[in-house]
C-alpha cells in the first residue's frame, strides 16, 4: 500500500454492513435527521433473492420508513403457513385476523427489499460507501474510530472515520464483533440445507400458502415468489453429497423422496447449499459500539426469522440513538437495546431450534407422537393465533415496545 496522508472524517453514526439491517438503520437515522456513514465491503448490493420472506411486523416497520406499500406491491402475499406430514395437514396458521394493516407475510426477493431501502437514502443526511472494508475499531471517552481501506484490492486507499456511535451490521462473520472480542456461543446443525428458486409443475399448495413438509427424509419448505418461481428450503443429511449449486435433477430427486408431487419445470434460477448455525453474541453493546442482525445472532431458517429480526434490531437501535443524539432520551435507552433485543434473539433462537428439531424427527415413534400431538393441538384457534403472533413478529415488535418518542431534527452537519 502506498503511504498516503489520512484525514479523519467525523460523523454521528457509522454503520458497517449495507444489507437489510444496515440499510434499515440508515433510513431510520436519515428520517430523524441524524448524520451517518454507511460502509460496505461489497462492490454492489445483493442481486439475488436470499432472505425472501418479510413478516407483518417488518412490513409495519418498513411502512414507517416509507417503503411498506411499495414492497407489498412488489411481493406475493402469503396468508397462511401449513405444516404437513405426508398428505396430512397437522397445523395451519392463518394470518388473516391479526391486529395489523398487513395480515400476511410477503414473498419478495431480498434484492428488492434492499433496492427500496436504498431509494429512501437519496437524502442529505448521510452516504453509502461501497468497497470500504473496516480493519480496526477503537474507542475513547466520547467517540469511536474505524479505520480501513477503500477501493479495489490492487490500489486500496486508507480511511479513518470518527463517530459518536458505531453499528456493526456486517453479518455472521462480523469484523466488528471480532474487533470487540465478543463471544459468539452456539452450535452448528448436523444437517445440510439446500435452497433453490425454481419454477415448479404439479405444486399442490395454494399461491398464498407456504408449506412445511415433513418426512423421514427431511424437512422441505415451499412458498411462491412474485416471479412465479417457488422458493424451496430443505434439510439434507450430513453424509449426503450436495453440489454447491443444486440443479433441477437434484431438486426433483429431493422432492420425490419426500413424497412431494411438484417437479422442476426448468433449471433453478438460483440455488445454494449451506450449513446453519444457532448463535447469539454475549452482548449487543460495548460502550459506543452496537451489534445488530446476523452480527449479533444467527439461527435456523425455520419460520423465516433471520432478516426480520435484523430489521427490528436496526429500527429499534436507530430510534434510540437518534433520541439520545437529539437530547430527547438518556443513555439508559441504549442499555435497553442491549437487554431487550438480546432477549428477543434468545427467544427466537430457542423457538426456531425447537421447531427445527421437531420437524427433523426421524424415529417412527417420535414422528407418530408429533403427528398426533400437533394435529390435535393445532386445531385450537387460540394456539393458531398465538403462533401467528409469534411467527409474524408482532408480539415482539419495537413498535409495541418501549421505544422513546423522537421528534425529527433538522439535518445538520456532523461534528
Amino acid at each position: 500500500m502506498r503511504n498516503m496522508p489520512v484525514e479523519s472524517e467525523n460523523t454521528e453514526v457509522v454503520i458497517v454492513g449495507a444489507g437489510p439491517t444496515g440499510l434499515t438503520a440508515a433510513v431510520r437515522l436519515a428520517q430523524l435527521g441524524i448524520p451517518y456513514v454507511l460502509l460496505d465491503a461489497r462492490a454492489e448490493p445483493t442481486s439475488t433473492s436470499n432472505a425472501a420472506l418479510v413478516h407483518a411486523a417488518s412490513l409495519e416497520l418498513l411502512a414507517e420508513l416509507g417503503v411498506g406499500d411499495a414492497l407489498v406491491a412488489a411481493g406475493r402475499q402469503i396468508r397462511r403457513i401449513a405444516m404437513m406430514d405426508g398428505d396430512r395437514t397437522l397445523l395451519r396458521v392463518p394470518f388473516g385476523d391479526l391486529p395489523t394493516r398487513y395480515p400476511f407475510a410477503l414473498g419478495v426477493p431480498q434484492s428488492t427489499t434492499e433496492a427500496l431501502l436504498l431509494q429512501q437514502l437519496a437524502e442529505p443526511a448521510g452516504t453509502v460507501r461501497r468497497r470500504h472494508r473496516v480493519h480496526t475499531v477503537s474507542a475513547d471517552g466520547d467517540a469511536v474510530t474505524v479505520t480501513g481501506t477503500a477501493g479495489s484490492p490492487g490500489e486500496p486507499a486508507p480511511f479513518t472515520i470518527r463517530a459518536r456511535y458505531l453499528i456493526g451490521a456486517d453479518g455472521s462473520h462480523s469484523t466488528i464483533r471480532t474487533a470487540l472480542k465478543l463471544d459468539f456461543p452456539g452450535q452448528t446443525y448436523p444437517s445440510q440445507f439446500v435452497l433453490a428458486d425454481v419454477a415448479l409443475t404439479g405444486a399442490r399448495e395454494a399461491d398464498d400458502e407456504a408449506t412445511i413438509n415433513m418426512s423421514a427424509h427431511g424437512v422441505t419448505v415451499i412458498a411462491q415468489l412474485p416471479s412465479g418461481n417457488h422458493r424451496i428450503v430443505a434439510t439434507v443429511d450430513a453424509g449426503v453429497k450436495v453440489p454447491d449449486r443444486p440443479d433441477g435433477a437434484f431438486v426433483d430427486a429431493l422432492l420425490r423422496d419426500r413424497g412431494i408431487t411438484a417437479r422442476s419445470a426448468v433449471e433453478p434460477v438460483w440455488s445454494s447449499a449451506f450449513r446453519v448455525h444457532h448463535r447469539v453474541a454475549a452482548r449487543f453493546r460495548i460502550g459506543r459500539v452496537f451489534l445488530a442482525g446476523d452480527a449479533a445472532h444467527i439461527h435456523s431458517p425455520a419460520a423465516g426469522q433471520g432478516m426480520n429480526t435484523g430489521i427490528a434490531d436496526a429500527y429499534d437501535l436507530a430510534t434510540r440513538l437518534a433520541a439520545v443524539l437529539a437530547g430527547q432520551a438518556g443513555e439508559s435507552s441504549l442499555d435497553a437495546y442491549d437487554r431487550g433485543r438480546r432477549a428477543v434473539a434468545l427467544e427466537v433462537l430457542t423457538f426456531t431450534d425447537r421447531l427445527t428439531r421437531v420437524a427433523m424427527m426421524r424415529h417412527p415413534v417420535a414422528r407418530f407422537a408429533r403427528r398426533a400431538g400437533t394435529g390435535t393441538v393445532g386445531r385450537l384457534r387460540p394456539v393458531q393465533r398465538r403462533l401467528a403472533m409469534w411467527v409474524t413478529g408482532l408480539q415482539r415488535s419495537p413498535l409495541r415496545g418501549d421505544l422513546p418518542a423522537v421528534t425529527p431534527v433538522k439535518v445538520r452537519s456532523a461534528r
